[in-house]
């Protein structure tokens, strides 16, 4: 029995946000309850006195896993859900950073995941944020995220260290 392809994306983009935060020293704790907000990422470090530790400077993420964005040369065009669009862009600059994690699988779904002699999550993912007013639109607005914006060890790290910096003396 196979999942809906909508949880199957959700679960496999989870998997994929897992992996990639835990290869750049940081956890995900993704919310039971959706409000807007799939998963905080926590950085964990440590000290020979204290081990290992959260710093307390957390990133909030929404989360979308999706077989339809355009991947093209230079950008990654996707529609948006307007309410997430507005949560993101009106989000307050005191406020914990928050990005949409967007996990982009190719059309074939027996190719998003294989298992053979290596398990492969066959995806590429991107981080977009952005401030400023909402949007009138009804239904959805077209985010356009630069591809430099991938979704690495070193951009979980970055964005980390950022927040740090945000809310450090």
């Amino acid at each position: 029995m196979t999942l809906p392809e909508g949880h199957l994306l959700d679960e496999l983009a989870t998997a994929y946000v897992q992996a990639v935060a835990a290869a750049a020293g940081a956890t995900i704790a993704v919310s039971r309850r959706d409000y807007g907000v799939d998963g905080t990422l926590k950085y964990i470090a440590t000290t020979d006195r204290d081990g290992f530790f959260e710093t307390g400077f957390p990133v909030e993420f929404q989360l979308k896993g999706t077989s339809i964005a355009v991947i093209e040369r230079d950008l990654v065009r996707y529609d948006l859900r307007v309410r997430n669009y507005n949560l993101i862009v009106s989000r307050k600059p005191t406020a914990t950073p928050y990005y949409l994690f967007l996990v982009c699988f190719g059309s074939n779904r027996s190719q998003w995941i294989v298992a053979d002699t290596a398990l492969t999550l066959n995806a590429s993912a991107f981080r977009w944020t952005a401030s400023g007013p909402p949007s009138p639109n009804v239904a959805s607005v077209r985010i356009e995220i630069p591809v430099v914006n991938r979704l690495t060890f070193d951009a979980i790290t970055t964005m980390l260290k950022a927040s740090e910096a945000r809310f450090a003396p």
